[in-house]
């Protein structure tokens, strides 16, 4: 009984010391660590260069309407981004640069080239790039109104015909024949599959131009042509096969000559502006 009653007593002493002490005190908080420090990059741009590197991109080509500007004074001015364009006493339709060209379709650039006088009155000619790829050439009409075809334009002597051809095969090429009459100027003929660049005229209905063939078994070559006005349509009609380097005729021809047709438009659909005005085009 005694060793129990020890035991016992042993017991509530332990108890009544820890009861006296406490509980042991909770571990002290660990600080948080510094987060690290950001890294400078010694490349970055500050927002001021940023804004002067948006400025140079907007400014693309700019510089190359200087001349046109003084040749035809009063056709068109800029304002800052926005060209204006200005036919038979009044302005006639806004085209405003927007986004930053740094890729396919991610800008909008309008550039005022000059004038082309086609049946009797004057047309602005625009040129419109969005990042990659060709130029768009625009002609604007006395409403306001566009006409339009990738590549560059050239008129026959008396202002009736005017083509717009394309050479890059990579894009599709294209040649396209607008006649200009009493009510502006119509889509007469077109080819997506002819790749030309225009030389001279010969006459008022024969233009010389150099052509790009693609055959897929035996490749691609360049050919000199005429482009043709017809009693029916257009037609290109080969002279020559061209080396490839010196763009000189060779003695003979890799292959056939062929000639091509650049078929009649006899149904020529209203044009659809929504991209244009989507790239900063306004009728005013």
């Amino acid at each position: 009984m005694r060793k129990a009653g020890f035991a016992g007593g042993v017991v509530l002493v332990v108890a009544a010391t820890l009861a006296a002490c406490g509980a042991p005190d909770a571990p002290a908080p660990v600080p948080a660590r510094p987060a690290p420090a950001a890294a400078i990059d010694p490349n970055a741009m500050t927002p001021a260069e940023i804004e002067a590197d948006r400025q140079q991109n907007l400014a693309f080509e700019r510089d190359q309407e200087t001349a046109p500007f003084s040749r035809w004074p009063g056709v068109a001015r800029r304002q800052g981004d926005v060209l204006v364009v200005h036919v038979g006493g009044r302005d006639v339709a806004s085209f405003t640069d927007t986004g930053y060209c740094d890729g396919f379709d991610q800008c909008a650039r309008w550039r005022f080239r000059g004038v082309w006088r086609l049946g009797g009155r004057d047309y602005p000619w625009l040129t419109f790039f969005h990042g990659e790829g060709e130029e768009m050439a625009y002609l604007v009409d006395a409403a306001g109104g566009l006409v339009s075809a990738v590549g560059d334009p050239s008129a026959s002597p008396d202002g009736r015909w005017l083509v717009i051809a394309n050479e890059d095969p990579d894009s599709g090429g294209g040649v396209s024949v607008f006649e200009a009459g009493p009510r502006g100027l119509r889509l007469a003929a077109a080819s997506d599959i002819a790749a030309c660049r225009a030389g001279a005229w010969k006459d008022n209905g024969r233009l010389a131009v150099t052509c790009a063939e693609s055959d897929p078994a035996k490749g691609e070559r360049l050919v000199a042509a005429d482009l043709v006005a017809g009693e029916v349509g257009w037609r290109i009609e080969p002279r020559a096969e061209l080396d490839a380097k010196t763009r000189q005729p060779l003695a003979r021809p890799s292959r056939p000559l062929v000639g091509l047709d650049v078929p009649l438009i006899l149904n020529e659909h209203p044009s659809d502006v929504a991209d244009e005005v989507e790239k900063g085009y306004r009728l005013l």
